[in-house]
């Protein structure tokens, strides 16, 4: 992973803005970490407030049904932050300050400690510092998704099989091979581009959640801040995803 660490490096420093990265194969378990540290989230909380939901749910405190899997599906899939604060006032039994207590206590279980969120999504008026995680959390969360050590291994192809239906996919799946199968989550606020994604070396996904993990298949994660051109802070996670992709899946 060093020469590609290298590689990475190289890349980052020609970029405008604070950049971090964390990158792991799943087979070996061996990952790479550069300037990880608490970011401003943005919709990458969204992992979280899922993740507490399956925990309650198999802690047997919240009853799955139909209203729950419809607002995780628009949580997840198309980043809506109506079903975001739908979800965290459920979790917090009508209340938005315990619902955030809830979401930070299980990321704190899950060994996610440098993610929390203290204000509903879509709140303009706040600091969006209240919404805080690493690239380093965000790609341990989706390594432990693949791995099936998420909950549950039920849960975690529930949460995985949110994330194959992503539809924002222009970051790090744009920067693929046509036909690359990926679960992401991405987030994105004023000066701030992020994207964290499983990628398949191939079309069989069937290595994930049984315990096994094929050759290739890898997670990224990319954190940005400052940066003042969206634009071209989404052609640069391409960019990264590229170069991931061709020490990793070739």
């Amino acid at each position: 992973m060093s020469a590609l660490q290298g590689e990475l490096e190289t890349l980052i420093a020609g970029y405008q803005g604070g950049w971090q990265v964390y990158c792991e194969d799943l087979a070996t378990g061996a990952s790479l970490t550069i300037n990880n540290h608490q970011g401003y989230s943005a919709s990458l909380i969204k992992l979280y407030v899922m993740l507490a939901v399956y925990q309650r749910i198999d802690d047997g405190a919240l009853a799955e049904d139909a209203r729950i899997d419809e607002l995780l599906r628009e949580m997840i899939t198309v980043s809506s932050n109506e079903a975001t604060n739908a979800l965290v006032d459920i979790l917090g039994s009508g209340s938005g300050e315990a619902g955030f207590e809830v979401v930070n206590a299980i990321a704190q279980e899950h060994g996610f400690g440098d993610s929390s969120i203290n204000q509903y999504l879509g709140d303009v008026s706040g600091d969006p510092s209240l919404k805080r995680t690493t690239a380093e959390d965000c790609g341990r969360f989706m390594a432990a998704v693949y791995r099936g050590a998420l909950v549950s291994a039920q849960a975690s192809r529930s949460m995985l099989d949110l994330l194959m239906a992503q539809t924002r996919t222009s970051k790090i799946p744009g920067g693929l091979p046509a036909g690359t199968v990926t679960a992401n989550k991405t987030g994105e606020i004023d000066g701030v581009e992020n994207d964290v994604a499983i990628v398949f070396a191939s079309s069989d996904t069937s290595a994930a959640i049984d315990g096994t993990a094929a050759t290739g298949d890898y997670v990224l994660a990319v954190m940005s801040e400052d940066v003042p051109d969206s634009a071209a802070a989404q052609a640069e996670i391409r960019e990264l995803s590229g170069t991931v992709w061709d020490a990793m899946a070739r």
